[in-house]
């Protein structure tokens, strides 16, 4: 298991379309993805409904864990799913 500690910039937080656009990366990567507060419960981010139900607001710290030892593919994809993290 990989993890990283990364922070919401969206200014609407974690919401419908952060959400729906991180659980669509975190659907096609090749393993698992686990989202949730620093110390916290995680939950799997494969569905944007879990995603919400984490109330994550912009400016809070959250830890994203890949069920991988690929070094590689974790750059890859914490790469890909910061990018869900911001504004457009």
């Amino acid at each position: 298991m990989i993890s990283k500690n990364m922070v919401v910039q969206a200014g609407v937080g974690l919401h419908a379309r952060p959400a729906a656009e991180f659980s669509q990366i975190a659907a096609a990567a090749p393993c698992e993805v686990l989202v949730g507060r620093i110390g916290g419960a995680q939950v799997k981010a494969n569905s944007p409904l879990r995603l919400l139900t984490l109330k994550i607001k912009q400016g809070e710290e959250i830890t994203v864990s890949l069920n991988t030892d690929d070094n590689a593919l974790a750059q890859s994809l914490f790469e890909k799913l910061s990018t869900a993290l911001v504004d457009k």
